[in-house]
């Protein structure tokens, strides 16, 4: 089944696809996976042994830092050889990745589809090229739900946390990412 958001932050609404039309979903928070706030969604909690089953092919999950029931930026698996990093639902940047040994590498790279110039896109746009291709990520799990970040290139991710002009000031790349249970960000 799948789950669809159209709004960004605190209280965005929720709808499935019920194989004929949507329909809004009532009562849900993002970072309250205990909640089951309609018989539609799954009751089968997502959790991962180890890096190799995140980026199988039948794999599909969202990872992100909530805090205060919003999401800073979404990682998302279930793209060939790449993570999707949403921003919101108007603006997503592309990074190949793989793995290696137990943890994905993330490499820097510029492709992002955006319909405005938030932050993180003039961020982004003002990084020297001379990074594309370099890894700047690595994502090891802390448990079954929770993945480690370590950055390669610390000045690039200091730069564009640093570049939010929002209050609270948000990280676009925090230390540790925790998977989405029951939510499409």
């Amino acid at each position: 089944m799948d789950y669809y958001t159209t709004a960004w932050g605190i209280e965005p609404e929720l709808y499935v696809w019920t194989g004929e039309k949507f329909r809004q979903l009532k009562d849900w928070r993002i970072d309250d996976a205990s909640r089951k706030p309609d018989d539609d969604l799954p009751t089968k909690r997502l959790s991962f042994k180890n890096a190799a089953e995140i980026l199988a092919d039948n794999s599909y999950s969202t990872w992100a830092e909530v805090k205060d029931g919003s999401a800073s930026l979404a990682l998302h698996f279930d793209y060939d050889g790449a993570v999707l990093a949403s921003y919101s639902p108007e603006c997503y940047l592309m990074f190949p990745c793989k793995l290696e040994g137990n943890k994905i590498v993330v490499y820097w790279d510029v492709d992002i589809d955006t319909k405005y110039d938030f932050d993180i896109v003039k961020a982004v746009n003002q990084i020297d090229k001379k990074y594309i291709e370099q890894p700047f990520m690595t994502l090891e799990l802390a448990n079954d739900t929770t993945f480690k970040a370590v950055y390669l290139l610390p000045g690039l991710v200091e730069k564009i946390n640093n570049s939010s002009t929002e209050k609270p000031r948000r990280t676009f790349f925090p230390d540790k990412y925790v998977i989405v249970q029951n939510a499409y960000l």
